[in-house]
């Protein structure tokens, strides 16, 4: 008989230190994930070697999945899983006893580890939302980890259409990156096969045909306790607008707990407002994506236009509650750690709380990552933030500062990687190829090189003087 151990969480979503199963997640009983490319794992966190790229959070480096690499660069290769086949699949199965034996699993190191942010999704579905289904997924789960239970939480990325062209993020998530690349021949078959035309048209199609319908019909049968809309930006999907409509009509609106990270660059589509349909369902959370304020914030998110953005996020914390359900949710950049004072003045000055990620750099020449600078520079500008920060931080910028301290324990490049120079100076070339490309000086936007010369000389001297070093 398959090893059992039902995991306890307190009220407050935090795990004694008598529970014996501090590896059980919630989510492979209830959630379920699919990226704008077609590819299913359990959360969107979760570290799975993917079929064709390697995206959000870096697949695992090592052989431990069992599953061959190759380069796959043909329609023919895309043969992407419906619902049906990948809840009660041999992975799926296999990964559940894992858990319910209380078992460590590659998978699900970003949460166990902290590898992204310091408050995890295994919190989150396992201590706070589906808690009380914990004993549920024992009983209705067979040894063999095949659950009659149903997918009750959706995390479905219909495409990545987006209007931004965020510089941490990339095609993946972006069809105006996508767009780009493709204008500039930025891109490659081997690198990029979810860009190749026949790769394309079938994964469009497997989204319109299997995804879509999937997704409707969970939520015609009334089961859909949460969603989560993400993208690309959701509030560009037909789809979510349809969904909160007929959620609205029906009356399940009251029973789904309804979860977003958005640009907020729009709140209206075709005569409807999203705050018109928030206050209808049982609880929501916006996480509105904001990594700086002003010219350094419109520099970070290209596309953004800050006046804009600060307008629409007012308008959520003028529902009712809304102080506690718009969220400021920012990930650390280079260009952003010379924004955080604003950014931790505003959270205050609208009493709303701060969601903080470091930006998960996997490889050196992720440069826009803080963690691409020196060790001094980077504790002496952390600091700085600290002295501002701590002295009137509250609960609401409690992320933000446990943040900054994590990272002064997280290794930089150079101390993660030996050979991480030359990476290093491919990774500057490109951003400097990316601010001629969206002509950032002829437009005033600052580059760069001019954010770090005004905000701190020691790092723009040590910027400027890298590639030779």
């Amino acid at each position: 008989m398959t090893k059992r151990i039902i995991p306890v969480w307190n009220d407050n979503g935090t795990q004694p230190e008598e529970s014996e199963n501090k590896t059980f997640c919630m989510a492979p009983w209830t959630h379920t994930y699919i990226s704008p490319q077609g590819e299913r794992r359990m959360c969107c966190a979760s570290r799975e070697e993917h079929q064709f790229q390697k995206q959000y959070i870096d697949a695992s480096n090592d052989d431990s999945y069992g599953i061959e690499k190759k380069v796959k660069t043909k329609a023919d290769d895309f043969n992407p899983l419906s619902l049906e086949e990948h809840w009660n699949s041999p992975y799926m199965m296999d990964i559940r006893k894992k858990l319910m034996a209380g078992e460590t699993i590659p998978q699900c190191d970003v949460c166990n580890d902290d590898i992204l942010s310091l408050s995890s999704y295994k919190k989150w579905f396992t201590g706070h939302l589906f808690k009380h289904k914990i004993e549920e997924a024992f009983e209705k789960t067979d040894d063999d980890g095949r659950t009659s239970m149903p997918t009750i939480s959706f995390d479905y990325r219909f495409s990545n259409l987006c209007n931004f062209k965020c510089r941490m993020c990339g095609e993946l998530l972006s069809s105006s990156w996508e767009a780009e690349k493709k204008k500039h021949d930025l891109w490659s078959p081997e690198e990029h096969p979810f860009m190749i035309p026949d790769v394309k048209k079938k994964m469009n199609a497997f989204q319109i045909d299997v995804v879509e319908p999937e997704f409707r019909k969970a939520i015609d049968d009334g089961i859909v306790e949460e969603i989560y809309w993400v993208g690309g930006e959701p509030l560009m999907y037909d789809i979510h607008w349809e969904t909160l409509e007929k959620m609205t009509q029906a009356g399940t609106a009251k029973d789904c707990y309804l979860r977003y990270n958005s640009n907020l660059s729009r709140v209206d589509f075709k005569g409807k407002n999203l705050y018109d349909y928030l206050p209808q369902f049982k609880d929501w959370m916006m996480c509105a994506s904001i990594d700086g304020t002003g010219k350094i914030g419109e520099f970070i998110r290209t596309g953004l236009v800050w006046e804009e953005w600060l307008e629409n996020f007012k308008q959520g914390v003028a529902l009712p509650g809304g102080e506690h359900k718009m969220l400021l949710d920012l990930t650390i950049t280079g260009p952003g750690m010379f924004s955080l004072k604003e950014l931790f003045d505003l959270s205050q000055e609208l009493n709303v709380r701060m969601e903080t990620k470091m930006m998960f750099a996997f490889h050196p020449d992720m440069v826009f990552s803080p963690f691409a600078w020196p060790r001094h520079i980077l504790d002496k500008v952390i600091q700085d933030n600290l002295d501002y920060m701590e002295p009137r931080a509250t609960t609401k910028q409690e992320t933000l500062i446990k943040t900054l301290h994590e990272m002064k324990n997280r290794p930089t490049f150079a101390q993660q990687w030996n050979d991480h120079h030359e990476p290093s100076v491919g990774g500057r070339r490109f951003q400097a190829k990316l601010s001629d490309i969206r002509k950032d000086k002829e437009t005033g936007m600052p580059t760069i090189e001019e954010i770090y010369k005004e905000h701190c000389p020691e790092l723009y001297n040590w910027w400027m003087e890298y590639e030779h070093g």
